[in-house]
């Protein structure tokens, strides 16, 4: 395929407009700056394929991601594309994929990125997850480029695969796109993530569900995450020596060779988020943002046509921390040893500076809760505010990592039915004891109100019996976690 100027800026049109019912001819037009008819002609005639057959393969290639990646009916993901029945759209996909969209869902081929052009990738069919050994040595060179954009990157937010924790989120995100079919519930549970409990005891900490509290090595957690699934990882931290030229490296370096990057801040918070792209050698940044939409932290920044935003003061936001990537499969993914391992670690007690772990946070979290002196009437709605958001990230952390360690549990438990009778049983009563945490926190979670009545709730905090019920709920939760990490032990001393 010839990739001349005019080509690659079809290529980039195409890919931000994949997932529109149709693609805007006219608009490309006036993008490329010649007729329809002409970028037709000049299209086929330096790929061999007619411009119309290239956007009918490329849609029925990224529906086919949404087969795997999103639980949408097969009609709804059809009417997307453009196809408005049934029968057409499984047509023209069992002509492409050589066979019929449910077939496809349910043998779940891989299907990840793809290089479309210099500097543009997809998605694509490349049969097999990429291997350490199977990147050539040219894929490794640096590439000079001015920009480079991945397109069709999942986008990430508040809520994506049914979670709230970003780094597991960005992470299912990029595993995604490098063609890794896991859930979200083992993303969490094989990084650590699912059992966590962190609380300062010396001060209402809002960093206290931050993802760096896990393991005890702050970085650890995010090492873990890659490990997990036996990939490449490299992680490059900001500190007073840092540079900028020496973060975009890292970056370019990575999204050159089609490698999603995983930053914390770039816009706000330093919440993780995902880099897709750069443009002007790498001093514009483009990706998925959790606070991309939020005008407190994101006035300055614009919107790519692909969804994705548009960023040129991300090295000025002194929460931009650190900037890492998963690559391509080098070992073997952790084993439920490990997994079980790890999730020990994570919920034992101990004390870290100022911080308990584990169900030892339990304790901490019950003791700062029941004291009347912090929720005196009075006392500045503002600093009541900060303590209810530090309760309401313990309990949504909570059910969160509870919910995804039940689920990772039970499907173990069906799993092990047909040969061993005594671990499905292990693995079902632990799956119950993680439930029945998360069941208790969703219902202290209740007595706290909604926040569309913050008055309301402002008030009832600041009261002693609401904060009674929830140290309540507090115990219970904590007794339940001691339940799940006994029960693990138990697995580790009979070989898991």
């Amino acid at each position: 395929m010839s990739f001349s100027p005019h080509i690659r800026a079809m290529i980039r049109y195409i890919e931000a407009h994949i997932r529109d019912e149709k693609v805007n001819y006219k608009e490309m037009e006036e993008r490329v700056g010649f007729s329809e008819a002409y970028i037709r002609e000049l299209f086929r005639r330096s790929t061999g394929c007619s411009l119309s057959r290239y956007v009918r393969n490329r849609k029925i290639q990224v529906s086919a991601f949404d087969l795997l990646h999103s639980d949408a009916a097969i009609m709804d993901i059809a009417l997307q594309y453009g196809y408005t029945n049934h029968e057409s759209y499984t047509r023209a996909f069992r002509k492409i994929v050589g066979m019929t969209p449910s077939c496809f869902r349910k043998e779940r081929p891989v299907v990840s990125k793809e290089e479309l052009a210099p500097g543009i990738y997809g998605i694509g069919f490349p049969g097999k997850k990429e291997r350490r050994s199977d990147i050539s040595m040219d894929k490794e060179k640096y590439m000079d480029n001015d920009s480079t954009v991945l397109y069709g990157m999942p986008k990430v937010g508040w809520g994506s695969y049914g979670g709230n924790t970003p780094y597991p989120i960005c992470l299912k995100a990029c595993l995604d796109y490098l063609g890794e079919d896991v859930s979200y519930d083992y993303v969490m549970v094989s990084g650590g993530a699912a059992f966590r409990l962190t609380w300062n005891e010396e001060m209402w900490d809002l960093s206290n569900i931050d993802i760096y509290h896990t393991m005890d090595e702050s970085s650890k957690i995010y090492y873990l995450g890659a490990e997990a699934l036996g990939r490449e990882f490299e992680f490059l931290g900001r500190d007073k020596n840092m540079t900028k030229e020496e973060f975009i490296q890292f970056i370019k370096k990575n999204i050159d060779r089609g490698y999603p990057c995983i930053a914390q801040g770039i816009i706000g918070p330093p919440e993780a988020c995902v880099i897709t792209g750069y443009r002007k050698q790498g001093e514009t940044l483009l990706g998925w943002n959790f606070f991309q939409d939020d005008s407190e932290f994101a006035g300055s920044v614009k919107k790519d046509e692909s969804g994705y935003f548009i960023c040129d003061n991300w090295w000025e936001n002194k929460d931009t921390q650190g900037v890492m990537c998963m690559g391509a499969i080098q070992r073997e993914t952790f084993s439920r040893k490990e997994i079980l391992e790890n999730a020990v670690k994570v919920m034992t007690g101990r004390k870290e500076y100022a911080y308990a772990k584990g169900v030892a946070a339990y304790d901490a979290w019950e003791r700062m809760l029941g004291n009347d002196s912090d929720f005196r009437p009075g006392n500045n709605d503002s600093v009541l505010l900060e303590k209810i958001l530090c309760q309401n990230d313990a309990m949504s952390s909570l059910i969160d990592g509870r919910n995804c360690a039940a689920n990772y549990f039970s499907d173990l438990a069906k799993m092990a039915a047909a040969n061993n009778e005594e671990r499905r049983i292990s693995y079902t009563v632990l799956a119950g004891t993680f439930e029945r945490t998360k069941d208790i926190v969703c219902q202290m979670r209740e007595l706290f109100g909604n926040w569309e009545d913050m008055d309301a709730r402002l008030s009832d905090t600041s009261g002693t019996s609401l904060r009674k019920k929830a140290c309540e709920y507090i115990r219970q939760a904590k007794k339940s976690d001691e339940e799940s990490l006994r029960l693990m032990e138990e697995m580790l001393e009979k070989g898991a």
